[in-house]
C-alpha cells in the first residue's frame, strides 16, 4: 500500500484526506495565500532545541548543551547599546527567540513565493509595539524592551554544533564542528522609547546561509498564533512544535504512531535538568500545557514495563493546518 493512500469505492488507492490537506495546506503557506496564524518551521527547529529555556549566566563565555548526539554551543554577538556603543548582547533564552525564527522563517517563504528580489530582507513594522502584537502576536502590554533585546541577541549570536564520530579510514574518534546558519547580516531596529520616524523602516537582513536553510531544507507548517500564546512557557512551546512536526510525519509516512521513551526526550530537548526523573515532571507539566491548544492531538503516556523505558506515543492525529471555532 502507498504510504497516507486508501483505496475508494473502485478500489483505486488515493492519498488519504487529511495527508492531500497537509499537503495543500503546506503549499498554500509557500504561495502565501494564507492569513498570517499560519506558518512554517525549519525542521531543524523541531529536532533540537537550539536556545536554553532560561537565560543562562551572562558572566560565562559560552552557553553549551550537551546530547549523544552532539552539542549546541551559544556565543553572544555584539551589537549597539542605546548610546550607540559596542557591547554584548544576552544570550537568546526562551520563547521569544524561538517565535522569532518562526516568524522570519514564514516571512521570508512568503516573500520568496512572491518573488521578490530581495526576499532575505524582511520588514518588520514601523514600531515595535506594533510588532510584538500584530507580527509576533503577543499580547498588548508585553516587554518591549524584553522583545528587542531577544530579538538583537538572536540576530547577533552565533550557534555552533558539533558532534563526534569514527573516521572510516584511520578507525579514530574525530570531532566535527560547524556554526548553525546567522540568522543576520544586518539590522535596522527600533529603540523602546522612540517615536516613529518619518522614512525609518526597520528591517533585517537575514544571512544567506540562514535563507537556504528555510528555503531548500525540509519544513513543517506551524500555527503561529498557538506559538504566540507558549512565549513565555518554552519547553510547551517546543513541545507544540514537536507535536507538530510528528503527526505532520505521521500523515506524510502513512504510520498509525510513533513511540518517544524518556531517554531520548531527556537527550534531545533543550533543558537544563540533571536527572531523567526531574525533566520527566517537567515535561508532562509542559505537555499538558500544549495540549490545551491541541485538543485533538492523540498522545499517550506509557508507563515502563519489563525494564523498557516508559515514553510518549503519538497516535496520527488531525493536524494543526485548520482554525478552531473560538480561535
Amino acid at each position: 500500500m502507498t504510504p497516507g493512500s486508501q483505496p475508494d469505492e473502485r478500489g483505486v488507492r488515493t492519498p488519504a484526506r487529511d495527508l492531500v490537506r497537509a499537503l495543500n495546506h503546506l503549499g498554500s503557506l509557500e504561495r502565501g495565500e494564507l492569513e498570517e496564524r499560519y506558518g512554517v518551521a525549519p525542521s531543524l527547529f523541531t529536532q533540537f532545541g537550539l536556545f536554553p529555556l532560561t537565560a543562562p549566566d551572562e558572566s560565562a563565555p559560552l552557553w553549551s548543551r550537551k546530547n549523544p548526539f552532539g552539542a549546541v554551543t551559544i556565543s553572544r554577538g555584539v551589537a549597539l547599546d542605546r548610546e550607540g556603543n559596542l557591547t554584548l548582547t544576552r544570550y537568546p533564552a526562551g520563547g521569544l527567540p524561538r517565535l522569532f525564527l518562526v516568524d522570519l522563517a514564514s516571512e521570508v517563504l512568503a516573500a520568496q513565493r512572491r518573488g521578490e528580489e530581495h526576499p532575505e530582507v524582511i520588514d518588520l513594522g514601523r514600531t515595535l509595539n506594533r510588532y510584538t502584537t500584530e507580527r509576533l502576536g503577543l499580547r498588548k502590554g508585553s516587554q518591549n524592551r524584553a522583545v528587542l533585546e531577544q530579538v538583537t541577541a538572536t540576530a547577533r549570536a552565533t550557534i555552533t554544533l558539533s558532534t563526534t564520530e569514527t573516521d572510516a579510514t584511520t578507525g579514530r574518534r574525530k570531532a566535527i564542528a560547524w556554526d548553525a546558519p546567522k540568522v543576520a547580516d544586518r539590522y535596522e531596529l527600533w529603540m523602546p522609547e522612540q517615536e516613529t520616524l518619518d522614512g525609518f523602516e526597520p528591517s533585517i537582513t537575514l544571512s544567506p546561509a540562514f535563507v537556504k536553510l528555510v528555503l531548500e531544507g525540509q519544513r513543517v507548517p506551524v500555527r503561529r498564533d498557538l506559538l504566540a500564546r507558549l512565549a513565555g512557557k518554552p519547553m510547551a512551546f517546543d513541545i507544540m512544535l514537536w507535536l507538530g512536526s510528528v503527526t505532520y510525519w505521521l500523515h506524510r509516512s502513512g504510520k498509525a504512531d510513533a513511540f518517544f521513551e524518556w531517554p531520548y526526550l531527556f537527550a534531545t530537548f533543550t533543558h537544563d535538568y540533571s536527572t531523567l526523573n526531574n525533566f520527566t515532571i517537567k515535561w508532562k507539566a509542559a505537555l499538558t500545557e500544549a495540549m490545551r491548544y491541541y485538543p485533538e492531538g492523540r498522545v499517550e503516556i506509557a508507563r515502563g514495563v519489563r525494564g523498557r523505558a516508559g515514553g510518549i506515543r503519538i497516535y496520527r492525529s488531525p493536524l494543526l493546518i485548520e482554525p478552531r471555532r473560538g480561535d
